[in-house]
C-alpha cells in the first residue's frame, strides 16, 4: 500500500469503531461518523445541524451536548437477558437467572425507563433513601418488580421500607451489619420480610474498582458477622428470611474468566450457609462487575462469556461437593455494563493552538548551524538506541531557559524541528525495539491542544476521579489518514481538564498519521494524542 493510501477500515482498527460495544459507531464513505441503530443511519454532522435548527436560539442552547441513546440501553438488557438464556441451556442449569438495575450508576429517567422498557421483569436496587423514594415512584403501577435495598441503613431507611411493603411493593433487604440486623428483627414481620446477606468476598479480581473487595472492602460483612448475625436470626426466628446471599466483586472486571473463580467461592458460602439453617436460602447475587469495552480490544463476546464463567463456576462446586440438591437461582446488579452506551457527549472544538512556533529562518547563525549539525547526526543515526541517546541529549541541551524572548523562539522552532526528525527516523527503525518510556519526553507527545466547549470533571468525571478511560473520535475527516495527533483541553481552569489518552490497538505493522506519530503498535496500548484527519477542519 502507498503512504498516501487511506480506508475507512483503517480508520475503523484505529478508534474500535463497528465492533463490540462501539458497534453502533460507524463511518460513511465521506468519512463522516454516523450511528446506526438497526437500519437507521444518522452522521453526526446531521445531528448537529438539527440539534442547532431546534434549539439554537433558545437561551439554554449549548454548541456542545450530551446525546442520549435508549435504544441502546435497551438492546444491552436484552443482550444480557440473552447471555444468560443461552449459558443456561448450553450448561444445563436448573437454576433461574433475574437481574436488577442499580439506580445509583445513572438516577436519571432516560436511563432508567428504557432498562424497565426492556423487561417486564426487571428489578431495581438502591443504596439511599432517596434513590427509594425515587424507584418507588417510578414503578409505582408495576409493585410486582423486585427492590433490592443495599447501602447503610439507619431505622428511618428501615421505616421507609416498611412503608413500602405495606404498599404492596416487592423488598429484599440486605443485612451488612450486626447492626443493621439487630435493628431488622426489631422493626419487621419475619413473616413479611425477605432479607439478602451480604458478605465481603474474601478473593480480589483484577478490575477498575478491584480495590472494593477482599478483606478491607467497605462493603458487606466481615466473617465473625456473620456468624453473629446467623445466631441473631436463629434466635428471633428470622433465619427463613434470608433468600439470598450477595457478594460484589468489584466494576469493570474485563478479566471475565475470574468470574468463574468467584461464582465457586460463592457457590461454597452458599452450601455451608444452608448447612447451617438457612434452609430458605436459594440465589446468589453476584453484584455488579460485568465491563464495557471501552477500548474495543477485548473479546466481542465479553457478555456470553460473564454469563457461562458464573454458571460455569456453580456447576463446578455443585459438582465436586456432591450436591445436586438444591441449585442457587443467579441475581445480577450490572449498572454501567447496561447504561454506558446510552449517551455520548459531542464537544465542539473552539481553537487550535500549537506548542511549537511554525519553521522561519533564523535570525542566529549559531542555531542555524546547530540544526544542520543535528539533522546530519540523526539522519546518520543506525539505531532506535542511538535516537533516543540523541533525542535526550537535544531536550537537555535546548530546553535551557534563554535570556531573550527570540532566543526562547529559536530553541522552541529547533526542538520541533529535530523531533520531527527523530519520529520520521523511528518510523524507519520500526518500533519493535522501542521502549516507549525511554525518552526524557514522549516521542509523540502532541505538537497540538484544541480547546473544547466543555468541563471535563462535569462530562466524564471518572476520567479524572478514577482514570476510566473513555473513546474519543473526531466526527469528520475519517476517510483520510491522520494528519496528526492532539490534546482535548476543556474550558476550564482546572488542571486536570484535559482528555488526551488513547488507545492505541496493536498491529504487525504500525500504522502512522502523517507526521510519523504511530495510531498502532505493536503491542496495544494507552498513549498521549487523539488522531485527527484535518487538522484545521
Amino acid at each position: 500500500m502507498k503512504e498516501e493510501e487511506w480506508t475507512i477500515g483503517q480508520s475503523k482498527l484505529c478508534y474500535g469503531l463497528d465492533r463490540n460495544d462501539l458497534h453502533f459507531l460507524d463511518i460513511t464513505k465521506e468519512g463522516e461518523l454516523c450511528i446506526r441503530i438497526g437500519k437507521e443511519t444518522i452522521t453526526f454532522s446531521e445531528i448537529i445541524r438539527n440539534v442547532k435548527a431546534d434549539a439554537g436560539d433558545s437561551i439554554g442552547y449549548t454548541s456542545s451536548f450530551t446525546l442520549r441513546l435508549p435504544q441502546l440501553i435497551i438492546s444491552q438488557v436484552k443482550k444480557l437477558k440473552t447471555a444468560f438464556a443461552s449459558a443456561i441451556k448450553q450448561l444445563n442449569y436448573k437454576g433461574q437467572f433475574s437481574a436488577v438495575y442499580p439506580v445509583k450508576v445513572n438516577q436519571r429517567r432516560d436511563f432508567v425507563l428504557p432498562v424497565l422498557a426492556a423487561d417486564s421483569e426487571y428489578g431495581l436496587e438502591v443504596g439511599t433513601k432517596s434513590e427509594l423514594v425515587l424507584v418507588t415512584k417510578v414503578i409505582q403501577n408495576e409493585k410486582h418488580r423486585r427492590i433490592v435495598c443495599n447501602g447503610a441503613k439507619d431505622p428511618e431507611y428501615l421505616d421507609m421500607i416498611q412503608k413500602c411493603i405495606d404498599n404492596g411493593y416487592t423488598m429484599s433487604i440486605s443485612v451488612e451489619s450486626l447492626y443493621e440486623a439487630r435493628l431488622i428483627v426489631e422493626r419487621f414481620n419475619p413473616k413479611m420480610t425477605d432479607l439478602v446477606l451480604r458478605l465481603k468476598p474474601y478473593l480480589t479480581l483484577e478490575g477498575h474498582w478491584s480495590h472494593s473487595t477482599g478483606r478491607d472492602s467497605k462493603f458487606g460483612m466481615s466473617i465473625h458477622d456473620v456468624f453473629d448475625v446467623i445466631d441473631l436470626f436463629k434466635e428471633t426466628g428470622f433465619l427463613t428470611c434470608v433468600s439470598t446471599i450477595l457478594g460484589h466483586a468489584g466494576s469493570q472486571i474485563i478479566d471475565v474468566a475470574s468470574f468463574r473463580g468467584f461464582a465457586q467461592f460463592m457457590t461454597r458460602v452458599f452450601l455451608e450457609l444452608r448447612d447451617r439453617g438457612l434452609s430458605s436460602l436459594d440465589a446468589i447475587d453476584f453484584g455488579g462487575g460485568l465491563p464495557i469495552d471501552y477500548t474495543s480490544a477485548h473479546r466481542s463476546d465479553l457478555m456470553e462469556l460473564y454469563a457461562i464463567s458464573l454458571i460455569q463456576g456453580i456447576k463446578d462446586v455443585l459438582s465436586e461437593s456432591g450436591r445436586q440438591d438444591v441449585v442457587p437461582n443467579l441475581l445480577i446488579e450490572s449498572g454501567r455494563g447496561l447504561t454506558a452506551l446510552g449517551s455520548l457527549i459531542l464537544v465542539r472544538a473552539l481553537e487550535l493552538r500549537s506548542v511549537f512556533p511554525p519553521r522561519r529562518e533564523y535570525e542566529s547563525k549559531a542555531m542555524e548551524s546547530a540544526e544542520r549539525q543535528w539533522l546530519g547526526r540523526i539522519e546518520k543515526s543506525s539505531s532506535v538506541e542511538e535516537l533516543t541517546s540523541l533525542w535526550n541529549e537535544f531536550h537537555k541541551e535546548f530546553t535551557k531557559i534563554s535570556n531573550t524572548l527570540r532566543g526562547i523562539f529559536e530553541n522552541e522552532m529547533l526542538v520541533g524541528v529535530l523531533e520531527a526528525a527523530v519520529r520520521e527516523k523511528l518510523k524507519k527503525h520500526g518500533l519493535n525495539q522501542l521502549k516507549l518510556n525511554s525518552g526524557s519526553r514522549s516521542f509523540w507527545y502532541p505538537e497540538h491542544i484544541v480547546i473544547g466547549n466543555f468541563s471535563v470533571f462535569n462530562s466524564v468525571g471518572d476520567y479524572v476521579l478514577v482514570h476510566q478511560h473513555f473513546p474519543i473520535v473526531p466526527i469528520r475527516d475519517l476517510h483520510v489518514r491522520p494528519e496528526t495527533t492532539v490534546r482535548l483541553v476543556d474550558i476550564t481552569c482546572d488542571s486536570d481538564g484535559e482528555i488526551s489518552q488513547f488507545h492505541r490497538k496493536a498491529t504487525e505493522v504500525p500504522l502512522f498519521t502523517r507526521d510519523n506519530r504511530p495510531l498502532t503498535l505493536p503491542k496495544e496500548g494507552m498513549e498521549e494524542g487523539i488522531p485527527v484527519g484535518v487538522l484545521e477542519n
